[in-house]
């Protein structure tokens, strides 16, 4: 196994080669050493020396040093990010050699700091995987391997450094890593590491959700969701990560309608897994859990689908448990949203007269036409999975299109518009005042008008943007407050609270 020179970025070359210069010890390390023995392409090119983090930002004025749990310094050329990090050794060894035994009593072997320096040997033996814990000396043109790490990659194993119960217990993060390592180089997990792997899954619920959320993300846009997922479901990760997506992927399907929603899933994956080796960047959050939520909606989303009723209402309610479990960002969550909605005007129609809106210049519209280019190619490939328009009794006729129906679609718009400038949160279903998917301040859920989700105009010559005037009686008072608690006088917009998802759980 040898690594061809070409493939080495000349950055990173660069940056080994200054801090040689300063008297530093300096190699190639993890992923990218890993990706150049199998003959695969590193995403990105880390180093590791044995200057501090202070001492690399005062040789390289192009850095910056980032993190607190691991202190390292990012190296920037241009959009470029060259990792760089300083020789560790493992915080809980040293404090077994100096007789705390306190984490030991207690069983609680979680890492929380890692920013104690150590010897090429001590960085080597802390990392996650052997296949992970080989240095490349450019100098040289030698592969160090203090691991053994050169025989599993031969043997394509994913194995721990050391005990994998002790190992998984320090950061269960590396749990999904051995997955991700496992689905994109197409290895095999070491039978001991995979017995451990499955005992301690449930200590993911230690680690930050952040970290968490990042780590599936990275499962999902490295080109190989569709065994990753595989292999999330037959470790029964899935069911920790997103149990509403596990139940449709485990056991037999309940009837024809669950086996569809099945298939497409797998098939969209496949075709995601396409699109990301077709593309020079990786697909992003947003997009990945649009892809994820979108076979129970493909019906529902297609352009000549009509008579579903408020299609925004409709999609923001039924990724809402999913949004749940998964807490990303609320940016993610809302251009996830919008991606979906954004489906029905990007996908070919067989309706001529269709409304058509404009989608350059949203933040969303690359994403979507992304989306769309993997529904199609699932659907090529497959064309069982094709979607079948749903209509409706009594569904309108198409409209002819007009010169306003090229504006933007209004379900398509922000529901966290004026949030801008705030810190990104996690999307929580029962945040108070924070607008959900699919809810705000407006009876509709939209938060700007009674008809925001809906592809109905106003009569010509209605009144536009004003409420009608406030009883002055006491009496006509009390009767609309009685024609919102009657549920036949209810408004439409109001809905009869019969709706799934978080505000009707019988439980």
């Amino acid at each position: 196994m040898k690594i061809a020179l070409d493939q080495i970025d000349p950055d990173a070359v660069r940056v080994v080669k200054q801090l040689r210069r300063f008297g530093h010890a300096a190699y190639l390390v993890g992923g990218c050493v890993r990706d150049l023995l199998l003959g695969l392409r590193p995403k990105d090119f880390d180093v590791v020396t044995d200057a501090t983090p202070n001492e690399i930002k005062r040789i390289f004025h192009n850095s910056r040093i980032i993190g607190r749990r691991f202190r390292l310094a990012h190296i920037f050329y241009g959009p470029k990010t060259i990792e760089t990090a300083t020789f560790r050794a493992n915080p809980r060894e040293l404090e077994d050699d100096d007789g705390d035994g306190a984490e030991a009593e207690s069983g609680d072997l979680l890492i929380r700091r890692d920013n104690v320096f150590g010897t090429p040997e001590d960085d080597a033996r802390r990392r996650d995987f052997t296949i992970n814990g080989l240095f490349y000396d450019i100098e040289t043109g030698q592969v160090i391997d203090h691991v053994s790490g050169m025989a599993d990659l031969e043997a394509r194993l994913v194995r721990t450094i050391g005990d994998p119960d002790i190992r998984f217990r320090e950061d269960p993060i590396r749990i999904l890593r051995a997955v991700k390592f496992a689905a994109r180089c197409d290895l095999a997990i070491e039978p001991e590491t995979y017995r451990r792997l499955l005992e301690h899954r449930g200590e993911i619920a230690k680690c930050a959700q952040a970290r968490v959320s990042e780590e599936f993300y990275r499962l999902l846009r490295g080109g190989a969701a569709k065994r990753s997922m595989e292999l999330l479901v037959e470790t029964e990760l899935l069911e920790l990560l997103t149990p509403e997506i596990a139940r449709g992927l485990k056991g037999e399907p309940a009837d024809a309608e669950a086996a569809l929603r099945r298939a497409r899933l797998w098939g969209y994956l496949a075709a995601l897994d396409r699109s990301t080796a077709r593309r020079a960047t990786p697909p992003s959050n947003a997009l990945l859990l649009a892809a994820l939520l979108l076979p129970p909606l493909r019906d529902d989303l297609d352009p000549d689908s009509s008579g579903m009723g408020d299609i925004g209402q409709l999609v923001a309610q039924a990724i809402a448990p999913a949004l749940e479990r998964l807490r990303p960002s609320r940016r993610d969550a809302e251009l996830a949203r919008q991606i979906l909605l954004a489906l029905r005007y990007v996908l070919p129609s067989k309706n001529p007269t269709r409304r058509r809106y404009r989608l350059d210049g949203r933040e969303f519209a690359d994403d979507a036409r992304q989306l769309a280019e993997i529904v199609a190619d699932a659907e090529s490939v497959d064309a069982t999975l094709v979607g079948q328009p749903i209509v409706g009794e009594g569904a309108p006729a198409a409209a002819e299109p007009s010169a306003d129906e090229e504006l933007a679609a209004p379900e398509l718009d922000s529901l966290l518009e004026g949030r801008r400038g705030r810190r990104e949160r996690p999307y929580r279903g029962g945040d108070r005042g924070a607008p959900r998917p699919g809810a705000s301040g407006s009876p509709n859920g939209s938060g700007s008008g009674p008809d925001r989700y809906s592809d109905r105009r106003p009569a010509p010559g209605a009144s536009v943007g004003r409420l009608p005037p406030l009883p002055t009686d006491l009496g006509s008072l009390a009767a609309a407050v009685r024609s919102l608690t009657t549920p036949e006088l209810r408004p439409a917009f109001l809905g009869l609270g019969s709706f799934g998802g978080p505000w009707n759980r019988s439980e």
